[in-house]
């Protein structure tokens, strides 16, 4: 495989990874299992490349891998949604973010996404392309999570950034780097339950309910235990 090939194959690479960790914490959670990380690293492996395997090669009736028919509902995920589910599935001690970020992406996407979908003359989604203005915000923000000593934040955004900039996506929209919907739901569906009954504690919350606290040092909360 080339270089150029592994390029564009990437998007497929990202969703196999990212459905097979979503379906395999989904199996975890109904059945009540848990995995060490090597064997979760090894399932997780093994489910992406049978998502990607060219199964018309030997004779199946459809032409694309599992991974592009799944890419095509979904699309590609934002860089903070891939960044985000990889590092909460990883278990890692040293990653936590503020419970800020949750309510922070949900009001942007409660503003974005009614004026992007022509709602109004006023389109916020142009801003995405090289607006030197938008991608300073963006970078600005990035600062202010670092100052205030929420490091995994301003990572994040900058590798979305760093990713636009380099077009690792189709896109050549930075708002598709730093949001989409299962991002938008994800955040907001987080914030109206906090809003409803509360703000969990960390013992009581999940990988996927991110909180104030280092999200793996949850035990509870890894995707494999």
């Amino acid at each position: 495989m080339t270089f150029s090939t592994l390029i564009h194959q990437l998007p497929l690479i990202e969703i196999s990874l990212i459905t097979s960790i979503i379906f395999l914490h989904l199996i975890r959670a109904t059945l009540n299992i848990g995995h060490g990380f090597i064997s979760g690293l090894l399932l997780v492996s093994i489910a992406s490349l049978v998502l990607l395997a060219p199964f018309a090669a030997i004779g199946a009736p459809w032409s694309l891998p599992f991974a592009a028919y799944i890419r095509g509902v979904t699309g590609d995920l934002s860089i903070l949604s891939l960044l985000l589910i990889v590092l909460t599935w990883t278990g890692w001690n040293a990653f936590r973010i503020t419970s800020i970020t949750p309510i922070l992406i949900a009001v942007v996407a409660i503003l974005f996404y009614p004026f992007a979908l022509g709602f109004t003359m006023f389109d916020p989604y142009a801003w995405g392309y090289h607006s030197s203005v938008f991608v300073g915000t963006v970078l600005l923000v990035a600062a202010i999570y670092f100052f205030a000593k929420h490091s995994w934040e301003a990572l994040m955004l900058s590798i979305a950034v760093i990713a636009w900039s380099i077009h690792w996506h189709e896109s050549m929209n930075l708002w598709d780097y730093l949001l989409d919907p299962f991002l938008a739901v994800w955040a907001i569906g987080l914030s109206i339950r906090w809003v409803i009954w509360g703000r969990p504690q960390a013992e009581d919350a999940d990988g996927w309910g991110i909180d104030a606290s280092l999200m793996a040092r949850r035990k509870r909360g890894r995707m494999f235990d």
